[in-house]
């Protein structure tokens, strides 16, 4: 099998709210738009924000600024914000959902599926981090399902895509980039599967939740830059079935959703939890989903080790976790990352 590609952080621009810029104040970082496939400076650095310029840039759609001005922008938005809000990426959780609301409209405006796969990601994993970092188990239902409509829309099995998502994908651990992932992957491996569009959108925004009940975790544990105690890990694995919980609570009724979000780490040979079911009795999505968590987890740099290439993760998937994660979904997936 040849070597799958290593996935890498190769772009530098990320779409910002237009309600990130404030009034009156000068920002510190230049804003671009996309012309013609390249990236022009439409806001210089220094420049006063006037509510004309606002609407200017309102009515122009999708906005940019380079990656690693993004802590820029945080500083930038902070002494503007009320209470104790979280600022992820200068956005509050209901800037977000605003975003999300507005991406139909930002993706119209771009031409190329690599640019909109950019915007989907980011947007989406933005929203996650709000959810994430807010820890308000009163979520944005309607936010997350345009969300994973998106994802579903723009995500094809076609190679040279799947080449463009793994290289968008970063490799360092976070909750909310690791569920975006897990999405995105699933997407890939349900249309491999031949998944029914209304199925690819269920576990599209089963993947965005499946660890939704790590907000009830703290995130130094989450980060803890070693191998977790048998206290920790017990709490921790506790996260599926809470998952599960917040969905309800959320008025979540659909079965394959929350089977997925609940049975995700169930294994065939019955080693998995909560409930070490065995088999058939563990769902097509909870097996969907559980083999891209593996995957992605395997991919990622964590704080006690390194991640493994591509190719290194399927091949352990494939010889040694064959008994635990279903081997024709691994096959399946092995051929569309080949």
């Amino acid at each position: 099998m040849q070597r799958v590609v290593q996935r890498v952080i190769s772009y530098k621009y990320l779409p910002l709210n237009p309600s990130s810029l404030i009034e009156g104040a000068a920002i510190p970082f230049d804003c671009y738009i996309k012309r013609f496939g390249d990236y022009v400076i439409i806001i210089e650095a220094g420049t006063i924000i006037s509510k004309n310029l606002l609407d200017k840039i309102d009515k122009n759609g999708v906005i940019y600024i380079l990656k690693h001005d993004t802590e820029k922008l945080k500083v930038y938005r902070e002494p503007y914000e009320n209470g104790n809000e979280i600022i992820l990426h200068g956005l509050h959780t209901e800037e977000m959902v605003d975003t999300v609301s507005k991406m139909s409209h930002m993706l119209s405006q771009i031409n190329g599926l690599d640019e909109k796969l950019e915007v989907v990601y980011s947007v989406t994993s933005n929203l996650l981090e709000a959810i994430f970092n807010k820890k308000d188990e009163k979520l944005p239902l309607e936010a997350i399902q345009e969300s994973a409509t998106q994802l579903v829309e723009h995500v094809s099995i076609d190679v040279k895509t799947i080449h463009v998502m793994l290289n968008r994908m970063p490799t360092d651990y976070t909750t909310h980039n690791h569920s975006t992932n897990v999405a995105f992957l699933s997407v890939i491996l349900g249309k491999a599967l031949g998944l029914t569009k209304e199925a690819l959108v269920e576990i599209a925004f089963a993947g965005l939740m499946h660890d939704i009940g790590k907000i009830r975790i703290d995130k130094e544990m989450l980060l803890k830059p070693g191998p977790l105690d048998e206290d920790e890990y017990e709490l921790v694995k506790g996260h599926s079935d809470a998952g599960y919980g917040i969905l309800l609570d959320n008025g979540i009724t659909n079965q394959k959703i929350l089977y997925g979000v609940r049975f995700h780490h169930e294994k065939l040979d019955g080693s998995g939890y909560p409930q070490g079911l065995r088999g058939k009795m563990i769902s097509v999505f909870a097996r969907i989903l559980g083999i891209c968590d593996v995957f992605d987890a395997l991919t990622t740099k964590r704080t006690f080790r390194t991640n493994y290439t591509s190719f290194e993760a399927l091949l352990l998937m494939k010889k040694e976790m064959n008994s635990q994660l279903d081997e024709s979904y691994i096959d399946a997936f092995i051929r569309l990352l080949r």
